[in-house]
């Protein structure tokens, strides 16, 4: 992560009442965080409370001591949130009225990455002047965070997802790629009420669609009964059993996938015969499990050029034995494998990182990180695969 000062510039949204929300996650995640507040920022949030926020004085009017350039040669990353629809028509046109357009314009020439997430009723972020400005933005390299399009509204990005995208921003060199991810578990019915399934949270995968995404993706999540929130802006698939996840997943190579990454803990035994009944609990039953099916089993038979990652995930190995096993599936077909030791600190089920040893036909390399650091690696070997790299 190579954000360290975050500029935060807020604007008069509603949505600014998430402001003080949003500047503590980013110091929860170690950035340092500066506010510059419009006027009609001031009128609707205290400036006095954004201080208590950041430990920092905040920037409410321009002096003659030029804290729009100071703030902007100062930060590493400057994030407008939230942005109103006459903030975003100010900046596409230059127009530097007010405390946040003065710097965020000063910063954008020092080529400063600028982030915007946008906030206003959606007839006006539909609308042609808002749009204009949009593509106008993006065209000059501004970041367009969300909006969420929902009761009809516009809505500012959640502030866990806004922090995330800035932190592990990267330039979008998979625009025009094609990224199915699997996510989470799956469960197979014993009964009619009673399920087998894994710890998996969906956090690894999720990881992998968000980054994806945010490097310029078109992404698909064919995501399971997990416990995390799908990214937001990213078109999911909701399944449950093992076999709803493979023929959701082929359905996708079908319409065109250069990526699939294969990240669910597909629940991999199934019950041979579950009950049609709901089975009581003084009842002694016996199960005969079965393999379930393998959800990219094949996908290379479907789409040959198709990069494909799997996960091999064991317990209490070696990391030699967790690389045998990881080339087995190499053999197989994958690209890629993505092998871990959930018995390892830090590397089981739910955890924000891991520790993982990446198998590819070239060679092997360790990695421990954040499991968003982990996925910019794995998407960086896709792309060195695809001859993109």
């Amino acid at each position: 992560m190579g954000v360290g000062k975050v500029l935060l510039c807020l604007t008069g949204s509603a949505a600014i009442m998430r402001a003080p929300e949003l500047a503590r996650e980013f110091s929860r995640w170690g950035a340092e965080v500066r506010v510059v507040m419009s006027p009609s920022a001031s009128q609707l949030l205290s400036p006095t409370l954004m201080h208590w926020a950041t430990g920092r004085e905040v920037v409410t009017s321009l002096t003659g001591e030029i804290e729009h350039i100071k703030l902007s040669e100062w930060a590493d990353a400057v994030v407008v949130a939230p942005a109103t629809a006459s903030t975003l028509g100010k900046l596409a046109w230059g127009i530097a009225d007010t405390p946040v357009t003065a710097t965020v314009i000063a910063a954008s020439g020092l080529g400063k990455p600028i982030f915007l997430a946008p906030a206003m009723h959606a007839s006006m972020y539909l609308s042609g002047p808002v749009q204009d400005s949009v593509a106008r933005l993006r065209e000059r390299g501004f970041v367009l965070l969300g909006p969420v399009l929902a009761e009809g509204r516009a809505k500012m990005m959640e502030p866990h997802e806004i922090v995330l995208r800035v932190m592990f921003h990267r330039p979008p060199d998979l625009r025009g790629v094609r990224v199915a991810v699997t996510a989470g578990p799956t469960v197979e019915p014993i009964d009619g009420v009673k399920m087998i399934s894994n710890f998996s949270s969906g956090k690894m995968g999720i990881a992998v669609a968000r980054m994806a995404a945010l490097r310029g993706a078109e992404v698909v999540l064919i995501y399971g009964p997990g416990t995390e929130r799908p990214p937001e802006g990213v078109r999911t698939i909701r399944v449950r059993t093992t076999q709803e996840m493979k023929e959701a997943l082929e359905e996708e190579v079908r319409k065109g996938v250069e990526v699939v990454v294969a990240a669910a803990a597909a629940q991999d035994l199934m019950v041979e015969k579950p009950f049609q009944r709901k089975l009581r609990s003084t009842e002694t039953v016996e199960l005969r499990l079965v393999p379930a099916p393998r959800v990219a089993d094949g996908i290379k038979r479907l789409s040959p050029g198709t990069f494909l990652v799997g996960f091999k995930a064991e317990r209490g190995v070696s990391e030699e034995e967790l690389v045998s096993r990881a080339e087995e599936k190499l053999r197989a077909g994958f690209d890629l494998v993505v092998a871990n030791d959930l018995s390892l600190p830090g590397a089981g089920f739910g955890e924000d990182t891991n520790d993982v040893v990446l198998v590819h036909r070239s060679g092997r390399e360790r990695m421990r990180g954040r499991k968003e650091e982990i996925a910019h690696r794995i998407l960086d070997l896709a792309l060195q695969g695809l001859g993109k790299g």
